[in-house]
Formats: C-alpha cells, structure tokens, sequence
C-alpha cells in the first residue's frame, strides 16, 4: 500500500512546469530499459526529457522513491507521460495516452526478447489506420516509418486535414523519389552530417528526400536515407569509443589509416566519441579473432549476449563501452 505522502512524491515532477516524459529507474539497475521506454514513447510523439535516478537525501544509497526501495530485484520504472500543469502535455495525454502506453508495452517486449504484438486496430498489424483525435499526417508518417508525401500518394489526398474516423493506407513502398531508401530514426546526439556521413550521402540529399526546411534534428524523428550497395554490402559501420585512434581502428580492422580518411573523407586525424566512421570490408572477416555485429532496432546489450553466449561485461569491456545505450548502425566487436 502506498500512503498519501509517497504517491505525492511520486507525481510531484510531473506537475511542476515541464513538457514531455520522464523515466525514473532505480539504483539497483542501468537505464538500458528506462531509454528503451524513453525512446518508444518519443516515437509516439511525445518529448523526450530524459531517463534519470534519485537517490534518498539522508542515505544516499537508498532509492528516493519509496516504491522503488522496496521492490527490490526488479526493473521498478517510474514513467511520467506527461506534465498535468503543461496545456499542451494536458492535450497530448487527453488524445495519446494509450499510444504512449502501447510504446512502454513494445519497449518491454523488445528488451526482454518476446514477440510484439500490436492491438487490433492499430493499423500496424493491417497496413490501414483509423485517424484518431489529434492524429495529423505528420504524426501518423513518423508512427509508422514513412513520409507525409508517401502517405498523400497512397491515399490520393489532396488536403493534409484529416477527420476523426478516416481510414488511410499505410504505405510499406520504400522508393522515395525514384531513389531506393530505408528509414533512419534519429538518435541522441545525431546531426544531418553524422547521418550523411554513415550512410555515404550528403546533407543535400538527406534534405531533398526528406523535405526539411530547417537542419535542427528531432530525436526519434524518422528521416529516410538512400540505400546503396557502398553504405550495406562494402563497408561496416563503427562508432568511435573514448581513446579510439584511426591507427587503433585500422589495426583492429586490419587496414590502413589512409583507407580509413579516404572513405570517410577525413581532413582531420582527431576523432570524436560518438563518431561514425565506415570500415571497408566484410564484417565477418575484418579480425579472424573476433566477430563484429551491426545493432538493429530495438536491440540492447543483453539480447545481443544470449544471441552469441558472451557475457555482457565482455561486450562492455571488448568495444570500450562508457553506457549500455546502443544506436541503430553501431558495430560491435564480439568477443570469442
């Protein structure tokens, strides 16, 4: 039972001026879930504040939260969705609460590896969606990985004002303007150029097929990226860790340094942590005493380990790792 007091700490941040939702994961953990969460909920359209701790004033080894203290053993999350004193986090919660709670229950399943299954009605098991109260083409194209004018194509529409109750197409096409493409979400950190540059592209490119009029990036934001047989089949993708060299890289990928500037058109040696850099040649091959693994969507450190029976720490410890967030596109040494 949770008494008064405590159920006013628990809701005490989320009605104290702010806009967008918030996870609260308890000491005992990583936040590896809680940004799984954080994540899947920005896909809905909410703001994304952050993932944090809170640690009790007069013992700060304890939780602050009372339910959190005395749940132990267990992924105990606080998510706010929204803030009730924000007019518009009050209209996102009144129109998109359940979808905001479907991205939680795909979170979940994701990290602990079962099926997902989306609700009937959703649109994402059918290829159709109903348009709800608040929904517009700009919400809907970024829900289901496509464009505004993917979906004005395939449901011949000649206004973007949707009306409550419409059923629309969801396009799956993923040709954009005669150029082959896939979808990107974007990530914490994430500019235009780092996307271009891991994809073997150019800012240009990236802001014709997605028609931006501005380059300031929205983290869950879907963008679509050209696909080619230089960015999928002849290179891999490899974010640059704390202490990284180009020599270090070269070497572990047995290259060169002068391959390594010229792909990635370098003009400097100085790399930065967070950096995608391209590897020319076939993962599987590039050190015959380790393997390397792209992550995917939706991917974390832990399903990653049971796929190749490696500890987590090893992971950690082989790709000099500083948190457990992995990005779409990173690659993984995978120690044998």
């Amino acid at each position: 039972m949770i008494s008064s007091k405590n159920r006013k700490k628990i809701t005490k941040f989320a009605s104290e001026g702010g806009e967008g939702a918030e996870v609260y994961y308890p000491l005992r953990n990583n936040n590896e879930l809680a940004e799984m969460i954080l994540e899947e909920i920005g896909n809905k359209g909410q703001i994304e504040r952050g993932t944090f701790q809170r640690r009790l004033p007069e013992d700060p080894s304890k939780d602050y939260y009372y339910i959190q203290r005395l749940t132990p053993d267990t992924q105990s999350l606080l998510i706010e969705y929204g803030f009730i004193d924000n007019p518009k986090d009050v209209q996102k919660l009144q129109n998109n609460l359940l979808d905001y709670v479907e991205g939680v229950v795909k979170a979940v399943a994701n990290y602990a590896g079962v099926p997902y299954t989306p609700p009937e009605g959703s649109g994402e098991e059918t290829g159709r969606y109903t348009v709800q109260r608040g929904d517009t083409l700009w919400s809907i194209a970024k829900r289901f990985n496509t464009t505004i004018d993917a979906l004005r194509t395939a449901n011949n529409l000649t206004s973007d004002t949707l009306q409550v109750g419409q059923v629309l197409i969801i396009p799956t096409d993923q040709n954009v303007g005669g150029t082959n493409t896939m979808t990107y979400t974007v990530q914490r950190g994430d500019s235009l150029w780092k996307i271009a540059n891991q994809f073997n592209t150019t800012v240009n490119v990236l802001r014709d097929l997605n028609r931006l009029n501005t380059d300031i990036l929205q983290i869950g934001q879907i963008l679509q990226v050209p696909v080619n047989e230089t960015n999928t089949e002849q290179t891999i993708l490899y974010t640059v860790q704390r202490g990284d060299t180009l020599w270090s890289i070269a070497n572990r990928y047995n290259t060169t340094v002068n391959t390594l500037r010229s792909i990635n058109e370098l003009t400097t040696d100085i790399l930065q942590p967070g950096q995608v850099l391209r590897i020319p040649g076939n993962p599987t091959t590039s050190n015959p005493s380790s393997r390397t693994y792209t992550v995917k969507q939706g991917d974390t450190l832990y399903r990653i380990s049971q796929q190749y029976q490696v500890p987590v720490d090893r992971i950690i410890e082989a790709n000099n790792l500083t948190t457990t967030i992995l990005q779409p596109g990173q690659t993984l040494i995978i120690p044998s």
